[in-house]
């Protein structure tokens, strides 16, 4: 079972999961993620629940009908359901096991530690995993996305 922290300072939360920073939501971190929901339209699916700042926002963006979260640690739900109210439905589920039979319009992941080349090979995981959950015209936002989509295309030049 892992070690979820939600620790203020200065009207900001900081979340820790096993003693690694893993979320924050400063006012450069919530712009972000409100950009990400401005571009997700239909049935979206996030990896993830964090904060439950991104929820939030797709909420609120008429594209969006529908807000399904694939999130791990039940824990994390249970902390955040103390403070506020959840967004969207709630899968406790690893997304990588997420069955394939059911298909999304627009998936979102944030579930690597940092946009960094040495995440690479997770983004392409997550990326592999949600081409498979996608519906025919569907699309993926991640945080990173373009950064690690650069790094994919500089390898096959090379």
């Amino acid at each position: 079972m892992p070690k979820i922290e939600i620790l203020h300072h200065k009207n900001h939360r900081f979340m820790f999961i096993d003693g690694y920073l893993w979320m924050w939501d400063t006012p450069q971190e919530i712009k972000l993620q409100e950009d990400l929901a401005k571009k997700a339209f239909g049935d979206v699916l996030v990896a993830g629940y964090g904060l439950g700042i991104l929820p939030k926002f797709l909420i609120k963006n008429p594209k969006v009908k529908s807000v399904t979260i694939a999130e791990k640690y039940k824990e994390i739900i249970e902390k955040m359901k103390k403070s506020e109210k959840i967004n969207g439905k709630i899968i406790i589920s690893n997304f990588y096991d997420l069955p394939e039979s059911q298909k999304f319009d627009c998936i979102i992941g944030d579930i690597w530690p940092d946009i960094d080349i040495k995440f690479l090979k997770d983004y392409v995981k997550f990326k592999n995993k949600s081409q498979k959950l996608l519906k025919k015209k569907g699309k993926i936002l991640a945080w990173g996305k373009d950064y690690f989509e650069f790094l994919l295309k500089k390898k096959k030049t090379i």
